[in-house]
């Protein structure tokens, strides 16, 4: 199964990003159309994404970061700081965030009165265990503040964040049994054992979603919510029903492969979902991070209009059919606008590059 162009997109790999690698997720800003990427070193993520296997702790010496990239690829990093316990005649001081901070799915919340004025909340794999990390952030400056970071007994395997307020959000547990025997037996029956977590602005957590198998990503637009679940593949539709409080109103069901992250596109309410078609090729390549590793796992990414009557799901378009040729496997696809030029950026969790799919038409 070759690549497979199905629309206006020119795609081009750049294998020379010794920086931009690991990317797991990317939000673009919808005001700037600036990307904002969570990336890390491989070598750590093995730790959260099979967490029953040994772990090498020398790894824990590398890095994650957040950069964030213009349409001409120039990127920078917005470091990670926190405020010091000392101070000056100036005020409080900061220095380099002394957490664990690994990455994995993220979100912005951007402030109404104020749009500069942007918060960052990250799903944080430390290592005592899994959390949300909430950072502030100036765009144009070159750092972001540590507010809090929080953590609950049913954020036992956080996935995927979105952020309603500057404290508040939503978040995606995948599973119940992230080690042991009944990981598997979990994953071999497909129970539904997961949830979606309430996070308010008290900072008390709840249930918004029980019982749903394996959700991964988490997008919002509009005043709707969807969540991509892996062992029930598809993406499923709801809305606030209440504070902390989700209703279903419809979904998607894939019958060829596994969702991973959704983004959405604001401009033209379409959503991009990335999907696994060879689920067992796509484990073993995430065992295993190198580019011969595998080419066979195959990744699908499509785009989905939802319909008027959200009972009925999706209208879907494939955009991407790629045998492995151009990436082992895609995690996230977002599309990037700015300054005339429109192109989607595909970041992977454990690729050491990142795919960038030109338009030829605006």
């Amino acid at each position: 199964m070759p690549v497979e162009n199905m629309k206006t997109f020119d795609l081009f790999v750049d294998h020379n990003r010794c920086v931009l690698h690991g990317c797991e997720d990317i939000i673009v800003d919808p005001h700037t159309g600036l990307a904002y990427l969570a990336c890390g070193s491989l070598n750590p993520r093995q730790h959260w994404l099979h967490p029953g296997d040994d772990y090498d702790m020398s790894f824990e010496s590398e890095s994650d970061h957040l950069y964030v990239m213009d349409e001409n690829d120039s990127y920078s990093e917005v470091k990670a700081m926190e405020t010091s316990t000392t101070t000056n005649g100036d005020g409080l001081l900061l220095q380099p965030f002394s957490q664990d901070l690994r990455f994995h799915g993220f979100d912005i919340y951007w402030d109404p009165e104020d749009p500069q004025n942007m918060t960052f909340m990250f799903v944080n794999h430390q290592l005592a265990h899994g959390a949300v990390s909430i950072f502030s952030h100036i765009r144009g400056s070159d750092h972001m503040i540590h507010v809090e970071t929080v953590h609950s007994g049913l954020l036992h395997s956080p996935n995927n964040v979105i952020a309603m307020s500057k404290r508040a959000f939503y978040a995606t547990n995948d599973m119940m049994f992230p080690k042991g025997i009944m990981n598997s037996v979990s994953k071999n029956l497909r129970l539904p054992d997961g949830h979606v977590v309430y996070h308010s602005d008290d900072g008390e957590f709840s249930v918004a979603i029980p019982r749903i198998r394996y959700p991964n990503g988490i997008a919002q637009h509009n005043g709707w919510i969807y969540v991509a679940s892996c062992t029930d593949p598809g993406v499923q539709i709801y809305k606030e029903s209440a504070k902390g409080k989700l209703q279903f109103h419809g979904r998607i069901i894939y019958n060829d492969g596994i969702p991973d992250n959704i983004s959405v596109d604001p401009e033209t309410d379409h959503i991009y979902s990335t999907i696994f078609l060879k689920v067992q090729e796509t484990h073993k390549f995430f065992r295993h991070p190198s580019l011969n590793t595998t080419t066979v796992a195959g990744t699908k990414i499509v785009r989905l209009t939802q319909r008027p009557d959200p009972s009925t799901g999706f209208d879907v378009e494939t955009l991407l059919l790629d045998s492995g040729e151009l990436m082992p496997s895609a995690t996230v696809a977002a599309i990037q606008r700015r300054n005339q030029i429109r192109r989607m950026l595909v970041g992977c969790v454990m690729c050491d590059f990142l795919v960038v799919c030109q338009q030829t038409q605006l």
